[in-house]
């Protein structure tokens, strides 16, 4: 048996930008897992990705719970069926949208499986923190700038204290935080601030900030924000 599972990204919604070698795991696997939920590796996404390869079929889904204590025995449940298929003989792969290695439950599932002897290779896809710069044409920084990537900030003050130190703030998992992101961009007008939902697919929105801000009702889970001082 080979104790090796991947850990495969899917890209950020386009399945045409699947790596090649993304692509031949998924194709040469046996069952892909997908841990996700309702607006966030949803099973109708992701299956529409793996439909495009012939892969859909192949999905077993496991809902993922957010932030309770519960959390990380449903991701050993996850890990648990995985070792399962694996000690058949099978080539296991789990999935999910964007990069697994950035904002995902991949050190637990990594930890976990490490704690079995398994190996977990991880086969990185084009992550979603690069939408902004690529839908807009407009650099992430210029030469000798820096840049941070950081989840929902807290406060004003916070962005604020960001901006001291790096020339752009890349914003991911920002969930009921949008308000810290506007109230910072009225008062301090950056140079620029892009918000874009649903990078890559049909739902695709693009927002400038500086012109108009999006709705509250707006679902913000699969945003993506990028502000440049």
């Amino acid at each position: 048996m080979e104790k090796k599972i991947y850990a495969v990204g899917l890209g950020p919604g386009d399945y045409e930008m699947m790596s090649l070698k993304a692509k031949r795991i998924l194709e040469e696997s046996d069952i892909i897992f997908l841990n996700g939920g309702r607006s966030f590796n949803s099973l109708e996404e992701v299956k529409a990705v793996l439909d495009n390869i012939n892969c859909g079929h192949k999905v077993k889904f496991y809902e993922y719970i957010v932030q309770n204590s519960s959390r990380l025995d449903k991701i050993k449940e996850f890990v648990d069926d995985m070792v399962l298929h694996l000690e058949k003989g099978e080539k296991v792969s789990y999935v999910t949208m964007g990069d697994m290695t950035v904002y995902s439950s991949f050190p637990d599932v990594y930890n976990m499986l490490s704690e079995k002897g398994i190996v977990l290779e991880a086969v990185t896809g084009i992550p979603s923190f690069l939408a902004p710069a690529s839908l807009t044409g407009c650099a992430i920084v210029d030469f000798q700038d820096k840049v941070a990537i950081i989840p929902s900030p807290e406060s004003v003050e916070e962005l604020e204290n960001l901006f001291h130190t790096f020339k752009t703030v890349i914003i991911m998992k920002i969930a009921e935080n949008a308000r810290v992101i506007k109230e910072y961009v009225a008062k301090n007008k950056p140079s620029y601030a892009y918000a874009i939902f649903d990078a890559y697919n049909s739902r695709q929105k693009i927002f400038n900030l500086l012109e108009h801000t999006p709705s509250d009702d707006e679902n913000y889970t699969m945003c993506v924000i990028m502000i440049k001082k």
